[in-house]
């Protein structure tokens, strides 16, 4: 019997997860008007569950159980986890995060302009947030990252270009996205939109990070601010209407 090759492990890693999330939203999309689909606890469960998958794929791909540690079909610094190390000196880690406050200022600039001109054009009762609590933001945070970073360092890795598989890893989230119902109505929402529209923007901006830096961290260090900030203007507007 002939073993895969590690090239079609990974892709299996990939696409695998692409499949599991586009036929995870369809069936949370027919069950949403069922009475187990309404209930508080349903709805808790199913965070609970995104949660874990974003964080569990990577973690098994990297060489979690039953592998044993970081022997599996990719390694942590094509995710971006790295430490402080001879390959990451201490002025390796000033400059990513050098690069990282540039581009989180001029993200933010750009975002806040575009925020601005949106609720011009939406009007005041368009453009805002439902209310949720900043922990669960910040607790938010890690698991998207982790599920972007994964497939760009995969792809990167498959592709043999750190710039195509950037990219790439940043379309498939896109077409998970595009491909959930529920992410689709959204955008039609007045109290949705504007975390659609903040989560495509991270995406975005933390995908071109990594591309300059190679650092999962400092992804994460900006994907917070940037995030707490724009909630915190959702809500103002909330409040204002």
């Amino acid at each position: 019997m002939i073993a895969p090759s590690p090239s079609s492990r990974l892709w299996f890693w990939v696409l695998g997860p692409v499949l599991a999330s586009v036929l995870g939203s369809q069936v949370l999309w027919w069950l949403r008007n069922t009475p187990p689909g309404r209930s508080t606890f349903s709805r808790g469960l199913v965070e609970v569950g995104r949660f874990l998958f974003f964080l569990g794929v990577p973690y098994l791909a990297l060489g979690g159980w039953p592998l044993p540690p970081f022997q599996g079909v990719l390694s942590p610094e094509e995710m971006g986890l790295v430490g402080l190390n001879a390959r990451w000196p201490v002025t390796r880690w000033l400059e990513a995060a050098g690069t990282g406050v540039g581009v989180g200022l001029i993200a933010g600039l750009i975002l806040a302009l575009a925020w601005t001109n949106a609720c011009r054009w939406a009007g005041p009762s368009q453009m805002r947030f439902s209310p949720r609590p900043w922990w669960a933001l910040l607790v938010d945070g890690p698991a998207l990252q982790a599920h972007w970073a994964f497939y760009r360092g995969a792809l990167s890795l498959l592709l043999g270009n750190i710039s195509w598989g950037v990219f790439l890893g940043l379309a498939l989230v896109y077409l998970e996205w595009g491909l959930n119902p529920r992410w689709r109505q959204g955008w039609r929402s007045p109290h949705e939109a504007g975390g659609r529209w903040l989560r495509a923007a991270l995406a975005l901006v933390t995908a071109l990070v990594f591309l300059l830096t190679r650092n999962l961290w400092v992804c994460l260090a900006l994907h917070w601010p940037l995030e707490q900030l724009f909630w915190h203007l959702g809500r103002v507007r909330a409040a204002e209407v």
